[in-house]
């Protein structure tokens, strides 16, 4: 736990003893998942998960303190630990929230300060296992957005009808993030195989839509995300070069790049109550990126169905993704790139390049469980099966193989709880 956790932790503790004051209402609460997974494979996937199992993938830990200093101004702040999203060999202690709230009406708020975006019906509360009941929200929707958080401002107007609620949300802010890759052979300065974070620059702003009745909840949403890279420009490109052996070539980047990449998201939701307590539950998201890491360029998409027997909450998806059939394509190409003596040497530089597009091509059926074991407490247990097509960036291949054509189970069980 690092110095700045630990100072959240005591100005947690002297605002509860300052909230006695009767000018100022003050809450403190917390949440966390103590989450073991475990799959059939002996390989990484989702950073994490092998045959050995993990607690690292879902577990985590949260305080959050609100305050409300009137009627209208409020602050809340909200710090996880959880594991890096900068390594894969640590946890380190956040800020998700951090920000002041103002609400002249009960139909406007506005928000400043560090901000969980409205992407997906559960972006905000991602961190929360309580609030949901999949064991694990579907990767092939939820990895996505290139950031969930920014600081900046946020400004929303709700309409409060009979039957259905509308708010429709602007925002747009800036942070500072990490791209995980992962390299089979060797990664970024190293001859060994392993994941490399790349430090990147975010600015994204967006325009979101939400409808809700009592027991639905619809959203649609645009966002433009910048992307640059720390202190130098980003490759928008991978060519083939020509080599002295005739018919033989070798991949590399192309010369020069852009200081920055202009990354259009969009997004679509929906969670109906139908009769019988079914609910059926649709999300769908597509990203664009234009660079040498095209495989980011993709589309995500699950459709689920549960129905509550009591305090239980069994159901099944089916999740998909995939990057542009030219993305696919341009990683077959470098992938099986193999140069003959003299330059056989180089064969795992074209493993790396392979790897730095990011290709995506996976599906994921699901059958899982929730159990409210107590007004605050929610265990869940999952079964998953994920194939991987061409080629995926949530599969850390072993050295000598290849992330596609895949066959893995992924047994999940948690304990979520609030308090």
């Amino acid at each position: 736990m690092n110095g700045f956790f630990v100072r959240f932790l005591s100005l947690t503790v002297l605002a509860t003893l300052s909230a006695s004051s009767p000018a100022m209402d003050f809450n403190v609460s917390g949440f966390g998942t103590v989450g073991f997974a475990q799959s059939d494979k002996p390989y990484h996937y989702q950073r994490f998960i092998d045959e050995e199992g993990t607690f690292t993938r879902d577990s985590i830990l949260g305080v959050q303190a609100d305050v409300k200093f009137t009627s209208q101004l409020g602050a809340t702040v909200q710090g996880k630990l959880a594991p890096s999203s900068e390594s894969d060999r640590r946890w380190d202690a956040t800020l998700s929230w951090a920000f002041v709230s103002w609400r002249p009406t009960d139909e406007w708020l506005v928000r400043a300060g560090k901000l969980r975006l409205p992407f997906m019906l559960n972006t905000e509360n991602a961190d929360v296992g309580a609030t949901y009941d999949f064991a694990r929200l579907p990767m092939e929707v939820y990895s996505i957005a290139p950031t969930t958080d920014v600081v900046g401002l946020s400004i929303s107007k709700t309409w409060l009808g009979e039957k259905v609620d509308w708010t429709l949300e602007g925002y747009t802010g800036r942070t500072e993030g990490h791209w995980r890759y992962y390299g089979r052979e060797i990664r970024d300065g190293s001859n060994a195989p392993g994941s490399w974070f790349l430090p990147i620059k975010i600015k994204s702003s967006g325009l979101v839509l939400t409808a809700k009745t009592t027991d639905d909840v619809f959203r649609a949403g645009v966002h433009e995300v910048e992307v640059a890279r720390m202190g130098t420009k980003t490759g928008t490109d991978i060519v083939r070069n020509a080599t002295p052996i005739p018919g033989v070539g070798i991949y590399n980047f192309a010369p020069g790049g852009v200081e920055k990449l202009i990354v259009p998201v969009y997004n679509l939701g929906a969670s109906v109550l139908l009769p019988q307590a079914v609910r059926v539950t649709g999300e769908y998201a597509l990203i664009r990126v234009n660079s040498a890491s095209e495989g980011l360029s993709r589309w995500g998409a699950y459709l689920s169905v549960s129905r509550r027997f009591g305090e239980w909450m069994p159901y099944v998806y089916f999740a998909k993704m995939k990057s542009t059939d030219g993305a696919l394509e341009q990683w077959k190409r470098i992938n099986g790139n193999v140069l003959p003596p003299p330059l056989a040497h180089l064969n795992p530089t074209q493993k790396f390049l392979a790897d730095i597009v990011v290709p995506m091509d996976q599906s994921t059926l699901a059958l899982g469980t929730s159990w409210r074991v107590s007004a605050n407490g929610l265990v869940k247990a999952e079964w998953a099966h994920v194939r991987t097509g061409v080629a995926s960036g949530l599969v850390d291949a072993p050295k000598g193989s290849d992330s596609g054509g895949q066959h893995l189970n992924v047994y999940s069980v948690s304990y979520n709880f609030t308090f």
